[in-house]
């Protein structure tokens, strides 16, 4: 399933699609967001790729990564959906957000709704992996119910490995 959008009381999910590559690069551009993903600040085809990766998902799993949008004026928040891990911890919760959006719920307010989604889809378990010192994302796991099952040392950054504990959003 390919939902036309998921709604929230803010926001509009959509899943990630051509129009949305302008505003993808910005995200992934950006030194705040990039400097806490794994993959850094990309260049523009270095995002190409992850947006090829982005719709592939969508299209051989049945889910994948939104773009979120304020609904009032449909300015771009950030990205928030599932993807296959690669560090082969299964199914996780990936999101970004852009910093001018930060701080306002934007991330858990669209975060559950991929949680609903995700259950309405029967997938699970859901991971979320974020950087041990994340402590901003860690936080965001918990409060959505998530629980801390490890911490990894990839040699390049140490993870801290979310379980989602309750198997439905909080």
């Amino acid at each position: 399933m390919n939902p036309e959008s998921l709604d929230t009381d803010r926001l509009r999910l959509t899943p990630v699609g051509e129009a949305d590559f302008a505003d993808l690069c910005r995200l992934t551009a950006d030194p705040e967001v990039g400097g806490k993903l794994k993959h850094g600040v990309l260049t523009e085809a270095e995002t190409r790729a992850q947006f090829a990766t982005y719709r592939s998902t969508w299209e051989t799993r049945g889910y994948g990564v939104f773009v979120m949008r304020r609904r009032e004026d449909g300015a771009f928040v950030g990205i928030v959906g599932l993807w296959d891990h690669d560090e082969g911890v299964g199914v996780a919760m990936r999101y970004a957000v852009m910093p001018e959006h930060r701080s306002r719920g934007y991330t858990k307010e669209g975060a559950m709704a991929v949680l609903r989604f995700a259950e309405m889809q029967n997938i699970h378990p859901v991971m979320a992996v974020t950087r041990e010192n994340n402590l901003v994302s860690r936080q965001i796991l918990v409060d959505l119910g998530f629980a801390l099952r490890e911490i990894r040392d990839t040699g390049h950054a140490r993870l801290a490995v979310f379980e989602q504990a309750t198997g439905r959003p909080a």
